[in-house]
């Protein structure tokens, strides 16, 4: 059943056979506030990134989703709570929570899952009743813009088989951990595999897509994907750009991107990032992995030099300068990918450095 709210600002309690009542709170309500790469069509939001997330107050004991999306995981929180993760129900609406004390409750909703697994579609939340309008966004919102690192490649759990879907947590990857130690929102653009100008396992030359084409889409995939359009940033005006890449672009030991062809690349995706980002400085992390060539770290910061006499705000994070940043023990096994308590470390050392760069900061 499709319902509308009355009014923006009011409840709207709907009587169902045999059942407490009940309200149906579309996807464009006010009650819902949104962060990330969200878009609307015919009524639902649609997102293809992970890490995208919705909040919401709700009054009773229950609440569910309409979400049509057969592959990706998504976290389920309530009051403030523990994360569970769930997937959507293959038909009719995917309960969240439920035998809730009664009363108000606030539900955080977040795709666990990188944009690679698909379209998610919601079309809205049922509960006994909502309260509107929702949360303001916080003063800050940070973009990161990554590959599998951001994305929380296989840190929720041990690989067997074809599971990574099922064992990657997007909200704990260190770009998250580190926006929620600075009290900021999030929006993360990532891709496993992601490369400035060579994806991993790609050939020589990479004549595929990189960071600087699909930068500008609301789905971060192949600018092919069904119902794709051209972000429109001012929907989401975010104070700080971070971008993590160049591991993918050095993961074959056998080559390895050129000088100048790896500092235009640089420079021409901040450019890029600069233009649908005017006002926000846009700060390039270090590859983490200390295996990565240290020619990785220099091109990038000579990016960022270049990109400075432009008069673009671009700044250079240094992650390994002092030696390794991350333990052994701070990745899953592969010496590439954190662990959740490895992102942390990360985001603990990033969160005094990226400060300074930041509004009311």
């Amino acid at each position: 059943m499709n319902y509308r709210l009355l009014a923006a600002s009011l409840p709207l309690f709907l009587a169902l056979p045999g059942a407490a009542l009940a309200a149906s709170c579309p996807a464009a309500s006010p009650a819902i506030h949104y962060e990330g790469r969200w878009q609307e069509n015919g009524g639902c939001y649609e997102a293809a990134q992970g890490a995208v997330y919705l909040e919401a107050a709700f009054q009773g004991t229950h609440v569910a989703a309409h979400l049509q999306d057969p592959e990706n995981r998504w976290l389920v929180s309530i009051d403030g709570g523990p994360s569970r993760k769930v997937r959507a129900a293959r038909s009719g609406p995917t309960v969240l929570a439920d035998g809730l004390p009664a009363g108000r409750h606030t539900l955080r909703l977040e795709r666990a899952t990188e944009g690679s697994y698909g379209v998610s579609r919601f079309a809205g939340l049922e509960a006994e009743a909502f309260d509107a309008p929702a949360r303001q966004a916080s003063s800050l919102r940070l973009e990161f813009v990554g590959d599998s690192i951001t994305a929380g490649f296989r840190n929720d759990g041990k690989k067997r088989g074809h599971n990574d879907a099922a064992i990657e947590d997007g909200s704990m990857a260190f770009a998250p951990q580190l926006a929620r130690l600075l009290g900021a929102d999030y929006s993360i653009v990532a891709k496993s595999g992601e490369g400035v100008v060579h994806n991993w396992g790609a050939g020589w030359p990479d004549r595929g897509l990189h960071t600087e084409e699909r930068y500008r889409w609301t789905f971060y995939g192949a600018h092919k994907t069904p119902g794709n359009t051209i972000w429109q940033s001012e929907k989401l005006p975010v104070s700080a750009v971070i971008l993590a890449l160049g591991t993918n672009d050095f993961s074959d030991k056998k080559r390895r991107p050129y000088h100048e062809e790896y500092v235009q690349a640089w420079t021409g995706l901040i450019r890029q990032v600069h233009e649908m980002n005017p006002a926000a400085p846009i700060i390039c992390l270090e590859p983490l992995p200390a295996a990565v060539s240290p020619l990785a770290g220099l091109w990038i910061e000579e990016s960022c030099q270049r990109a400075q006499r432009e008069d673009i705000p671009a700044h250079y994070i240094a992650l390994n300068a002092d030696g390794p940043l991350p333990a052994p023990g701070d990745f899953v096994g592969d010496g590439t990918h954190p662990t959740k308590s490895g992102s942390a470390r990360l985001a603990r050392y990033l969160a005094p450095r990226l400060a300074p760069f930041l509004p009311h900061h």
